[in-house]
């Protein structure tokens, strides 16, 4: 997985884009571990994934 480049100024938020990245694929984990479904939103639609 690739760190997104963050181009904010404000260095409190520089790090935030790989922040939400490790939650995500946290996030990603624990729902395939407990069997509830993960909801992935691109853009405008909303893709619901489960295994």
């Amino acid at each position: 997985m690739k760190s997104p480049v963050s181009h904010l100024k404000d260095p409190d938020l520089q790090k935030a884009p790989q922040a939400l990245m490790r939650a995500s694929e946290k996030a990603r984990q624990l729902a395939e571990q407990t069997g509830t479904p993960f909801v992935v939103r691109k853009s405008t639609t909303a893709d619901k994934r489960s295994k």
